[in-house]
């Protein structure tokens, strides 16, 4: 065997060792100790807690752990107080909300609604406190538990059970439940009989809000037992369930969780001694999409939770998150891979100013976390805000629909200041001339008149000098202005008066390409 063909084989063997760590990743030593079991790992949202079961009880019994994460590394685990720790738990019925401050449990405690029913506990500072009760119309008088919130918190999807034990459930089906705009829980509502075939457990909604992940033993194929199954929201219908191949074994398969990275499925699976927490790849056909993490600050206001947060889908207009800040001005926001989205900081107070500001995320590449501080102020003159949510068509004077939220709290910041006027300047950043129409970006036609001097012959003696005028076009993209005036016959159109807005544009040269660009502003006068 010669050297080259030794090299080539080190190399093979390399990338396919690369390869399968990439799909299989075992979570660090100090949450997989050889010597303890641990199973069914539920994992915040946004990555940083996780709860799951430990032998590490007295006399090796189940309990649940919990772990914190801080940039990159896992805190060691700790045994939860017995606060959410009881004996009457479902044993692995537990879930965490998004941002990992609220644990839900399942419990069969004597004040309950019957049965098991869904607790929640709020982290204060470091300590869980009491369990509460949620009640109806989330609780019944059946057994609920294994809850899972979408990112933003408005949509609960759990299990009701006709059977259950401590460790166990049967004849179950997944319920969907929308919070409504007073904070409280609308009625739940039974999936598709498609997806509850009689015994449907465990649902997992995935930080993108369309893939379900859920497990039953009633659909097929299956490998054995509780398998692994996704349904995939599509146009506000749940499509017909799909089975999770590449993590169903011929072992119970249900108690998964996953970020809002869309990139790897936790779950536990045996190890050479004992049971570990590890990270599957997600395969592209089912990957979740990944989302952007937006850690967010807001200041001004007297009262900052009272400022509303919210992201838009620029392309169908369609409200994509909201949420508004804590008592200390911090926020968390999300969107996911594959649109572009406007995102707003708007105050309650009307003649405060707003922040908003354009997220594509159609491209590849696009990062996964990213912080704003916005500062909210009553209006000054000269105070100036940026607009980007005002888009304008290719090469056009045209506003974009996609520019409906940002006009509309142009509007109400103008309402809310009645005693003064507003400004709007259009500015080109990439200013393009030519003496011909040499692409589709030069639409606009401007003159130039050249005074050639003639010298003619008067007589056989005189001659004389003349001015012969010729008028010269050449073609351009400075259309700003006329884009700022068709801002203005927009918001005329909403009723504020012509002589409340002026409009101007301006264009300035770029060189490079990737750094022209028009933008909008609005100066307060």
């Amino acid at each position: 065997m010669n050297s080259r063909t030794v090299f080539t084989l080190l190399f093979s063997l390399l990338s396919l060792v690369a390869s399968s760590q990439a799909k299989l990743r075992r979570m660090p030593q100090n949450l997989n100790h050889p010597a303890i079991n641990n199973s069914a790992p539920f994992i915040s949202l946004d990555g940083n807690s996780m709860v799951y079961i430990a032998d590490v009880g007295e006399d090796n019994g189940l309990t649940m752990n919990y772990t914190t994460r801080n940039g990159v590394n896992w805190a060691d685990p700790v045994t939860m107080p017995k606060i959410v720790n009881g004996r009457l738990n479902f044993l692995k019925g537990y879930a965490l909300s998004p941002d990992g401050k609220t644990l839900y449990i399942s419990n069969m405690k004597s004040n309950g609604m019957g049965g098991f029913d869904i607790y929640s506990s709020q982290l204060n500072g470091t300590r869980w406190e009491e369990p509460v009760n949620m009640l109806l119309p989330i609780n019944s008088k059946s057994h609920d538990a294994c809850p899972s919130l979408s990112l933003d918190g408005s949509v609960m999807f759990y299990m009701r059970c006709e059977k259950m034990d401590f460790n166990n459930a049967g004849n179950c089906r997944i319920l969907m439940m929308k919070k409504k705009l007073n904070g409280q829980w609308d009625t739940p509502q039974e999936l598709p009989s498609f997806i509850n075939t009689g015994n449907s457990q465990t649902p997992r909604i995935m930080g993108d809000g369309e893939i379900l992940i859920f497990s039953s033993d009633r659909l097929t194929p299956n490998k054995g037992g509780m398998d692994l199954y996704v349904t995939r929201l599509v146009n506000g219908t749940w499509s017909r369930p799909e089975a999770l191949e590449f993590a169903n074994t011929k072992e119970d398969d249900q108690y998964v969780s996953a970020t809002s990275a869309g990139m790897y499925l936790v779950r536990d699976s045996r190890g050479q001694r004992s049971n570990e927490l590890v990270e599957m790849l997600f395969p592209a056909e089912v990957r979740p999409k990944g989302t952007l993490k937006i850690d967010g600050k807001v200041a001004g206001p007297p009262d900052l939770s009272s400022s509303f947060v919210t992201v838009f889908n620029m392309t169908d207009q369609t409200k994509a998150f909201s949420t508004r800040p804590n008592a200390d001005g911090s926020f968390v926001a999300y969107m996911n891979y594959g649109s572009w989205y406007d995102l707003s900081i708007e105050p309650a107070q009307d003649n405060y100013s707003f922040y908003s500001k354009v997220y594509d995320l159609r491209a590849e590449g696009s990062p996964m976390l990213e912080r704003v501080e916005a500062t909210l102020l009553p209006l000054t003159t000269g105070m100036i805000i940026d607009l980007e949510g005002v888009q304008f068509g290719p090469a056009s004077t045209s506003i974009s629909s996609s520019s409906k939220q940002e006009l509309r709290r142009l509007v109400r910041l103008i309402q809310g200041n009645p005693g003064r006027s507003f400004g709007i300047e259009v500015t080109l950043q990439g200013y393009r001339r030519d003496s011909v129409r040499s692409d589709s970006d030069l639409t606009e036609i401007a003159y130039d008149t050249i005074r050639i001097p003639i010298t003619y012959q008067v007589d056989s003696v005189t001659t004389a000098t003349r001015d012969s005028i010729i008028v010269k076009p050449w073609y351009h993209n400075d259309r700003t202005l006329a884009q700022a005036k068709a801002i203005a016959t927009a918001l005329f159109r909403e009723g504020i008066p012509e002589g409340r807005i002026a409009s101007s544009g301006r264009a300035i040269g770029e060189a490079l390409p990737e750094k022209r660009r028009t933008f909008v502003q609005v100066i307060a006068h």
